[in-house]
C-alpha cells in the first residue's frame, strides 16, 4: 500500500509534559477529545468510567507508573487498576514491567529508567500487534466477510492493510455492541473514516446474517485467556461463538497473555445496572436489570488464538 492508515484508536493514551493524555472513547464518534491525567484519581476514574479501554487501559496502566514512579510500585498500582475493572489481567502488565526494568539493570553501570523502559514496552507492543494482524491476516479466506464485536484498539486497520498488502480482500460487520455501543461508536467509527469497508449492524441480527452466508469468519478479543484455550471478553463474545459453531464458521480470538488459571476463578466485572438503560439519555433509569459485563467462552468452541507474542495456535476443529 501506498499510504499507511492511522487509527487514534491504536494509540489512544499518551504522555507528554508531565501529564497524560487519554482519548475519551465515550465522547466518539461525536467529538475528538482528550482528558488530562494529572493523579491517581484521575487515572482510577477514567478507567472505571469507560473512558478508555482494550489497549488503551495497557498505555494507561504503563503511564501511570511513569508519572507516580516515586509514589507508587506497578504491583499496588495492578491491584488498584483490579478493583475497578476486575477482570482485566493488570497483574500480568506489572509482570512485564518489572521484567522491562531487569533488563536495563543487567549492564554494570547502567541505572535502570523507568521511562525509557515504558517506551520500549509499548513500541514493542505495537509492533507485536501488527505482527499478530499478519498472522491474522494469513489465516482468512479471501475475500474475508468479517464479523465482529466490540473493538480491538485499532488492530482491524492493521488486519485490513495487512489483508492488502497480501492481495486478499476483507470488510468488515461490526456490532454495535450494547450497552457503550463500542462497535458502533469505535470500530465502525475507525473504519469507516479510513473508507475502509465496514457495515454496522444490532446485537441481535448475527444469525441471520451467518443463515445467509454473509459472514465467513468471526475475530474478537480476549481480555483473559487461559492455557487451555478459554477466553473472558466483552458480554456477547460466547453468543457468537455458539453461533459460529452452528454455522461452522471460524471464530478467531486475538489474546494477550494466556495464563495457568482456572476460567471459574476469574472476577466477571458487574457494572452499574443503569448503564444499560444509556440509551435513553438520562430520560430514565430504573433497577430492573442486569450488566455482567463480560463472558465465558470456552476452547472447543475456538477456531484459533492469536496472541501478543506472535504465537498462533489452530484448533483442529477449525
Amino acid at each position: 500500500m501506498d499510504k499507511k492508515l492511522s487509527s487514534p484508536l491504536s494509540v489512544s493514551v499518551h504522555l507528554k509534559d508531565g501529564c497524560i493524555y487519554v482519548l475519551d472513547e465515550t465522547s466518539l464518534p461525536w467529538e475528538e477529545k482528550y482528558l488530562k491525567v494529572k493523579t491517581l484519581n484521575d487515572a482510577l476514574k477514567i478507567l472505571s468510567e469507560m473512558k478508555t479501554r482494550a489497549f488503551g487501559q495497557v498505555l494507561l496502566f504503563f503511564y501511570v507508573c511513569v508519572l507516580l514512579e516515586k509514589e507508587i510500585i506497578p504491583e499496588d498500582l495492578a491491584s488498584l487498576f483490579h478493583e475497578k475493572r476486575p477482570t482485566f489481567d493488570f497483574k500480568s502488565l506489572a509482570g512485564i514491567l518489572r521484567n522491562e526494568i531487569k533488563k536495563d539493570s543487567i549492564f554494570e553501570d547502567k541505572k535502570s529508567n523507568l521511562t525509557e523502559s515504558v517506551e520500549r514496552l509499548i513500541d514493542n507492543f505495537s509492533i507485536m500487534r501488527k505482527k499478530r494482524a499478519e498472522n491474522l491476516a494469513l489465516n482468512l479466506p479471501d475475500p474475508a466477510s468479517v464479523l465482529t464485536l466490540c473493538n480491538v484498539s485499532g488492530e482491524f486497520v492493521y488486519l485490513y492493510e495487512a489483508m492488502q498488502n497480501m492481495g486478499k480482500k476483507i470488510s468488515f460487520i461490526a456490532s454495535e455492541t450494547r450497552p457503550y455501543l463500542q462497535g458502533a461508536r469505535l470500530t465502525f467509527w475507525e473504519l469507516n473514516r479510513l473508507n475502509i469497508p465496514v457495515k454496522l449492524i444490532c446485537d441481535n441480527q448475527a444469525a441471520w446474517l451467518m443463515e445467509r452466508g454473509m459472514v465467513n469468519c468471526v475475530v474478537v478479543g480476549s481480555d483473559r485467556c487461559t492455557k487451555k484455550g478459554d477466553i473472558i471478553n466483552k458480554i456477547g463474545t460466547y453468543s457468537l461463538a455458539r453461533l459460529a459453531s452452528y454455522y461452522q464458521i471460524p471464530f478467531y480470538v486475538l489474546n494477550q497473555f494466556p495464563l495457568d488459571i482456572p476460567p471459574e476463578k476469574i472476577p466477571i466485572e458487574e457494572r452499574d445496572y443503569n448503564e444499560v438503560f444509556l440509551y435513553l439519555e438520562g430520560r430514565g433509569r430504573w433497577p430492573y436489570s442486569l450488566y455482567p459485563s463480560f463472558d465465558l467462552t470456552k476452547q472447543h468452541l475456538i477456531s484459533g488464538w492469536f496472541e501478543i507474542s506472535g504465537e498462533v495456535k489452530l484448533s483442529e476443529n477449525r
